[in-house]
């Protein structure tokens, strides 16, 4: 698990925000609420859109991954993977010498041999039970993809999914059809996931048939040899494989530790492997912020290794059992990230941080944090209006660098003056005088 940070709700511009223009002008006034004020500066009410977020961190990870260790002791005789290359799941990435293991692997490959030649005459000799191990193994993974796709149809929210729209364009004297595709991630189709229940169940039911055969033929007089002459096979193998390192899935091999003719002991790590195209942050949430998430919810991410290099996922599960971290409840939060475009290096195990989007764009008006003053009736600004300055009562909001956002009846453009009447203190837009 790797080690998180604490969570702070912040609020983040997230588009067209635009630039205050100072008004360098002076501007004396006559009305006698401002009557003490010296030359002021001017600013315009501006617009920002923002969205509110939660942020977080996490450590980059990838899924599946695996560190690949020896379980054997031995000299390396042959290397068949280096860093960055993609391998499948079965493929042998690293063996010992025969010679340099224990006798008894040794014996293992000698009886291996030996097994793997009875088990062949015994399934030789009936080629109906035979041909029933071979349909019932392919049943079963017929079976076992179909029950796989069905889960990843009900439970990925992010199916690579085509549709083709069509328009009505003008050629020539008459009119054409003109289709588009369009490509797209999200929660598979109802008839997807209706015709895979259909799939699932038709491959369930070929699958309990092709074991009812294969039982039935099993049931004469060579079945109890068969299984264990087969039994045999898989003690022997499991053994022969201790003296190599196999890949368990398919992936991309990210570090090799050792060379040939390097002397190796049991349990030493040999290979790290990963599936680069899975990656994901789980995250740490705090109480007061949860209840705003839900799975979906869009998320950008920066790693500290990949300065610059823009991540993009979505909210993948929610941990709705909390856990205390440092006195602070915490409730653990999944993120799946898209894989950047190109062939970046992913430094797995690197801090990403993470802005969760939890709600939707938001127009907002706003002014200088030094326009906004403060009296015994509330917070107010001065706004320039027809040569002379008006008091409008306002609310002040978020702060966001140098601006306030403010409530109240004001319009986007008006002039407002940064100048604080004499009769007032520097006032604490939030609460207070200064």
């Amino acid at each position: 698990m790797s080690n998180l940070f604490t969570n702070k709700k912040i609020w983040w511009i997230a588009a067209g925000v635009v630039v205050v223009v100072a008004l360098l002008v002076g501007l004396r006034t006559n009305n006698a609420n401002a009557s003490n004020s010296a030359v002021a500066d001017t600013a315009q009410v501006v617009s920002l859109t923002l969205t509110e977020t939660v942020d977080s961190s996490g450590s980059l990870e990838a899924e599946p991954f695996a560190n690949l260790n020896w379980k054997a002791s031995g000299t390396v005789n042959v290397v068949n993977a280096q860093p960055g290359d993609f391998v499948k799941a079965g493929d042998i990435l690293l063996t010992l010498d025969p010679t340099s293991t224990s006798s008894s692997i040794v014996s293992a490959q000698a009886d291996l041999i030996n097994a793997q030649e009875n088990l062949d005459d015994l399934l030789n000799s009936g080629t109906d039970l035979a041909q029933a191990a071979i349909d019932l193994k392919q049943a079963q993974e017929d079976y076992e993809d179909a029950e796989y796709y069905l889960k990843y149809l009900q439970n990925d929210q992010r199916i690579p999914q085509t549709k083709y729209l069509a328009r009505i364009v003008k050629q020539g004297n008459g009119w054409t059809y003109k289709y588009e595709k369009e490509d797209f991630r999200g929660p598979a189709p109802k008839d997807w996931i209706i015709e895979a229940e259909n799939d699932l169940a038709l491959k369930k039911a070929e699958y309990e048939d092709a074991q009812r055969e294969y039982d039935r033929l099993l049931a004469g007089d060579q079945s109890q040899d068969v299984i264990a002459a087969q039994a045999k096979v898989d003690a022997a193998q499991a053994t022969v494989n201790t003296m190599s390192i196999i890949a368990p899935f398919d992936g991309q091999v990210l570090s090799v530790e050792h060379i040939a003719g390097d002397v190796v002991g049991t349990g030493e790590l040999s290979v790290n492997i990963a599936n680069l195209d899975n990656l994901y942050v789980e995250a740490q949430v705090d109480e007061s912020d949860i209840a705003k998430l839900k799975v979906g919810d869009q998320v950008t991410a920066e790693s500290d290794a990949l300065p610059g290099v823009a991540f993009t996922g979505v909210v993948a599960s929610i941990n709705p059992v909390g856990e205390v971290v440092s006195g602070l409840v915490k409730y653990a939060v999944r993120v799946d990230l898209d894989k950047p475009e190109g062939d970046e290096f992913l430094p797995l195990g690197s801090t990403m941080n993470l802005v969760i989007q939890i709600g939707d764009e938001t127009a907002i008006l706003a002014v200088p944090i030094t326009a906004i003053q403060n009296d015994n009736n509330g917070e107010f600004v001065w706004v320039v209006r027809n040569g002379e300055t008006v008091r409008v009562d306002v609310i002040g909001g978020a702060i966001i660098g140098e601006m306030v956002a403010v409530t109240g009846d004001l319009q986007e453009g008006e002039v407002v003056t940064t100048a604080r009447d004499n009769s007032f203190e520097a006032p604490n837009p939030f609460g207070g005088r200064q």
